[in-house]
């Protein structure tokens, strides 16, 4: 097996480790590279790339209602009791495991202070176990807890979360971080599935472009037949693909190609039966074969696939492809070095002048670009304003909708019974809005996320141009022959050298034959752009319709609880009177938050924001590119007023130099494609 084909497998956590730290190690060699032959802004994009890399790791938080065994389930993962767990709802905080030899707790309070306790102290902080450990964890943020485990020592961290619906505050919480996190395991009761509150998670929580993150596990198998269990795990996946599917036709439009992208990329929801507690037990008396009939290996094999071979590859794609940029920039470098030095001063000098120029053309024609993408933006904003204007309104339509539709009676105007009616009410009006404005925001951000998509299409032939015009320079300076003293032909120099190590077109022209994308991160298609462009480059978190949904329905809510005077109803008004107050008093604070909150403005600037990056992007990729050229043209050109031939010496480490850099190009182009291939198959059953 050729040493290329060993740093494709990334199909486990050890091997998907192993990779990156094969991939970071060729990055580290072409720092060392860029820094000899003086390519400074190559070898601070490197040096980002391996920072950003060595801090990466995998997020999992587990979620679900309240005693649906999360986690057991977790304690199953690491194979020991780590997390405490009980028949009543216990976890009250964030309960973030990651790896240490060391076992202990760093508990981090709301006040912002933190402290260091003894693991098996952990339940009398993150727990509801006792009066006291309930008190003391509402003052806690997150507890760390550093374990030695196998599970977490390959880099990845698992985030306990508390129950959704046991308590609101914290439901929000949990539906904070999981935006921010690789994958989500969504822990479901076999013998309770799908309640209310599952139902309205999927269908109106949930953002649609989490769905593809998330393995949804029915625990407590084991206590059913297995043709039981199989009807249950189907009765469950039918659910989920009906609501998500909804879900994204709302968003999407039926019609449209992003729903139809979609559809085919999520396929199948994972929807997996596992035992938890015989997991744990299984691998506490090391029992394979208990191990099997819990089925949990089906579990943690699907999650592993999940961060290593779909949330993984991006990564890896993203140093394979900083090392061919960065790699076949010391290789132009190289050869720009060796001819201009063997070039006639005036020859040089016409040719350096030339150089000079195409930048300065390459510049103005990236200027004229980022105004194509300002007039894009523009345009985008302006086909938003429809839905902008009438955003208060349609909130304000769904909360009048409710109070229309609610069921009243006589009773209802007992003083007692009122004050009941009006909060449910209430509450009814908080969960109409925040649906709708759930909605209305994540269509939204579908048509931006569309829109930078078919910018960022668009920008191809910008990118093309951009490196013609780069090779142009390069070939200013390519010398077909050096001609020996004796006038017959010596090598063919480095240029030509090269494509004995397997570069060849791929270094002339900078880019292999059918991968696309390099100032972007070497990504095509609608669904795998989106995917990698808006969490990697512009890092754009999807939260933000959630945090507006929560904003208007939470300023709602408590105008509710502290400003509708309900003494003032008199027991024998009637339900008309009642509604029409209440519509009073919900029609004054929309008029307040349309006052306190510029939704316009925020969605005006989530536009730009994302179109600034996309901008932001390409120059960067190409300033990199263009300073370096450029200072390597400035530094031959003070070079060629010294001397006017390349030494021996100086021509073998030139050698050197290009052939190192040619042998990693060669290996990162192979993985580059494995992986290119490998998330387009992923994302085009898509096309």
């Amino acid at each position: 097996m050729s040493q290329s084909e060993k740093t494709i497998e990334y199909s486990t956590y050890s091997s998907y480790k192993e990779t990156v730290a094969a991939l970071s190690q060729d990055l580290r060699e072409l720092l060392e590279l860029s820094e000899e032959i003086s390519l400074s802004h190559t070898a601070k994009s490197i040096k980002e790339t391996l920072e950003k890399s060595a801090d990466e790791h995998f997020e999992v938080a587990i979620v679900g209602e309240f005693k649906r065994g999360k986690s057991t389930l977790i304690n199953a993962m690491l194979g020991e009791d780590v997390l405490p767990a009980d028949v009543l709802p216990a976890t009250a905080t964030l309960n973030r495991v990651t790896y240490s030899e060391e076992p202990y707790v760093q508990v981090e309070y709301k006040n912002g202070k933190s402290e260091r306790v003894d693991i098996d102290q952990l339940e009398n902080y993150v727990t509801k176990l006792t009066l006291e450990s309930e008190e003391t964890a509402e003052t806690v943020k997150e507890a760390t807890v550093y374990y030695d485990t196998d599970f977490c020592r390959n880099n990845v961290d698992i985030i306990d979360t508390p129950g959704l619906n046991d308590d609101e505050q914290m439901t929000n919480v949990t539906l904070s971080i999981l935006p921010k996190i690789d994958a989500a395991v969504f822990v479901i009761s076999a013998n309770s599935p799908f309640s209310q509150f599952e139902k309205d998670f999927l269908e109106k929580k949930m953002l649609t472009s989490d769905v593809g993150r998330i393995i949804f596990v029915v625990n407590c198998f084991g206590t059913f037949s297995p043709e039981d269990e199989n009807k249950i795990v189907e009765t469950v996946r039918a659910r989920i693909t009906k609501y998500v599917m909804d879900k994204a036709k709302m968003v999407m439009g039926e019609d449209s190609r992003e729903f139809a992208v979609y559809k085919r990329k999520i396929g199948t929801p994972r929807v997996i039966g596992v035992y938890a507690k015989r997991a744990l037990t299984a691998k506490k008396i090391e029992d394979p074969g208990l191990l099997e009939e819990s089925n949990f290996p089906e579990f943690e094999r699907a999650l592993e696939t999940m961060l290593t071979k779909e949330r993984g590859a991006i990564t890896l794609q993203i140093l394979a492809n900083k090392i061919t940029n960065s790699g076949t920039e010391i290789l132009r470098s190289v050869v720009m070095q060796e001819n201009a030095l063997m070039m006639a001063n005036d020859e040089f000098m016409e040719r350096y002048e030339s150089a000079i120029g195409e930048i300065d053309d390459i510049r103005n024609k990236k200027r004229a670009e980022f105004v194509k993408i300002n007039n894009a933006a523009n345009q985008v904003f302006d086909d938003l304003k429809p839905v902008l204007d009438s955003y208060w309104d349609n909130i304000e339509e769904a909360a009048m909708s409710v109070i229309d539709g609610y069921n009243m009676t006589s009773d209802d105007f007992k003083r007692d019974q009122l004050k009941i009616v009006t909060g449910k009410m209430t509450e009814k009006i908080k969960e109409s809005i925040e649906d709708r404005a759930q909605i209305i925001c994540e269509q939204i951000q579908n048509n931006i996320n569309v829109a930078v998509s078919v910018e960022a299409e668009r920008l191809q032939s910008f990118e093309d141009e951009f490196f013609e015009s780069v090779t142009k320079i390069q070939r200013m300076f390519t010398m077909p022959e050096k001609i020996s003293k004796n006038g017959t032909a010596a090598d063919k120099g480095i240029g030509a050298a090269l494509g004995s190590f397997g570069v060849g077109a791929a270094f002339l022209g900078f880019r292999e034959a059918g991968v696309k994308g390099a100032l972007l991160g070497g990504f095509t298609g609608l669904v795998s752009f989106s995917s990698i462009f808006f969490t990697t480059v512009l890092a754009l978190t999807p939260a933000w319709p959630v945090a507006l949904c929560l904003m208007a329905a939470a300023g709602l809510a408590g105008t509710f609880t502290a400003g509708f005077a309900i003494d003032k109803l008199l027991v024998n008004e009637r339900i008309d009177k009642y509604k029409s107050n209440f519509k009073s008093q919900v029609k004054k604070q929309f008029h307040e938050m349309r006052l306190n909150n510029d939704f316009t403005e925020t969605v005006r600037r989530q536009v730009y924001s994302a179109f600034e990056g996309l901008k932001g992007k390409i120059e960067q990729e190409t300033e990199i590119i263009l300073r370096d050229t450029q200072e390597t043209l400035d530094n031959l050109n003070a070079l060629k007023t010294e001397k006017n031939s390349i030494s021996e010496r100086e021509m073998d480490r030139l050698h050197a130099v290009a052939e190192k850099a040619s042998e990693i190009v060669s290996e990162a182009y192979a993985i580059r494609k494995v992986i290119s291939d490998s998330l387009e198959n992923n994302s085009t059953s898509a096309e």
